[in-house]
Order: structure tokens, then sequence, then C-alpha cells
């Protein structure tokens, strides 16, 4: 069996998350904060609070065995198609309680979301205004990169994770556009806006920028061999269905 090297989890890691305002992101990012400053227990957290048995039958937190990122050490940003700060879209999800939030009620406030990328055909109950103008599918996917790369520089990350949080996409069947890296990348330049959705735009700029990226929903997005094929090619995880 191939051994992997997994590398020790230095410096901040950054977190940006698709739809950051809304109610799962908001109440994810909370009960983070919340637990990193001794507010709440990171119940259900399999990293946090979950043990392994080692070889000797002693039992160990997983997180003290695995080389994770302390939870000090994340960094939360992300995309959204409106621009209220986290708390104040906390606020208005309902989730949770003030009281809840107000205990990192300025951390929440500091994270402000960038603008999306959005199509409003591909979610057709929503109307973003606080959207990205891209001429092509491929533009807004540089646009995506940039974004990926200023917020690492800006909040001085070792390390990006994209994770979609926004809502499911309309269903659309695997095409020939998916099929292989090449056909993908002509059908963005192309501007084909029925066969590429903007949640593969997501998962592409995370991608190519070396960042893991993580579906949230059961969009056609990942789960094609041009995005297989993309994942290989820069030696990136992917996951989600």
């Amino acid at each position: 069996m191939e051994k992997i090297e997994v590398k020790e989890a230095k410096g901040k890691l950054g977190i940006l998350v698709v739809g950051v305002g809304g109610a799962v992101a908001t109440t994810m990012i909370t009960g983070t904060l919340a637990a990193r400053k001794g507010l709440a227990k990171p119940i259900g957290s399999i990293s946090q609070l979950a043990t392994m048995r080692l070889e000797n039958g002693e039992e160990k937190a997983i997180k003290d065995i695995v080389p994770l990122t302390d939870l000090n050490d994340i960094v939360f940003g992300g995309w959204d198609i409106f621009p209220d700060n986290a708390y104040e879209a906390a606020i208005y999800a309902e989730v949770l309680k003030e009281k809840d939030l107000n205990g990192v009620k300025d951390e929440l406030e500091a994270i402000k979301p960038m603008p999306a990328a959005f199509d409003h055909n591909w979610a057709k109950r929503l109307n973003g205004t606080h959207i990205k103008q891209a001429a092509t599918r491929w533009d807004m996917v540089e646009q995506l990169r940039q974004d990926i790369r200023e917020f690492k520089a800006a909040n001085n990350c070792e390390r990006i994770a994209v994770l979609w949080a926004a809502s499911t996409e309309i269903y659309i069947p695997l095409s020939d556009e998916h099929m292989s890296l090449a056909a993908l990348e002509k059908a963005m330049k192309d501007n084909n806006t029925e066969a590429v959705s903007p949640s593969m735009c997501y998962a592409y700029a995370a991608i190519a920028e070396g960042a893991p990226f993580i579906m949230g929903a059961p969009n056609l997005c990942v789960d094609t061999p041009a995005m297989w094929e993309l994942s290989k090619k820069m030696n990136v995880p992917i996951s989600g269905k």
C-alpha cells in the first residue's frame, strides 16, 4: 500500500463559504466561533469530540491524532447574493436567538460577503442584488479565482477550502460539456450558460487555486468526469454529491 504523507496543519485556514449569509452557513460559523471562545461545546463535531481507538486499545480524540487546524486558526469568509454581514444575516435567518449570537457579534459583523457569482435562471426563487457582472462563465471563474487569492493574502492564510452552502440549483442531466476538462473549459469560454452552472464556476475556481471544494447540495457540480479530471490534475480533493 502506498504511504501518504499528511503534512502538519500550520498557519491559518481560510474557509470560504458560498452562501455565507444563509441560515446554514451562519449557524455553522456561529457555532465554531462560540466553541473556540468557550461559549458553547462543539456538539456534533466529529473532529472536535469524536474519538478513535489506537492499536494498543487506547482511545484518543481525533483532533489529537490527526493533524487538523485548530479552531483558533480558522478564518471565515465567502460570497453571498445579499450584502448583509454574517451577524445581520443570522438575525434575519432566525435559527439562533440573539443572545446566542451576541457572544460572537463582533466576529460575525466582520464577516462581509464578496459579491456572488449568480445566475437567476439556475435559482429562480432568488433575486440577488450583490452579484458579479461577468461577460462569460470563464470570466466568472477568473473573478472568483481573484477573490480567493485576495482573501488568502489579506487574511494571511496558509490554506483555503471552499464550501457550498447555497441553495440547490435546478436539475440538469450530465451532458457532453461535462465529460472532459477540455469540453468544460470550452463551454465556459463559449459562455454556454445552459450547461455550465455557477456552482461549477466556484468548483473550478477553487480547484484551480489549490483549494479543496465541498459540495453541500445535490447540484450537478463536482460529480462529473470534467471535475474529476481537474481534481486529479491539480491534486486537490473534492467531495459532496
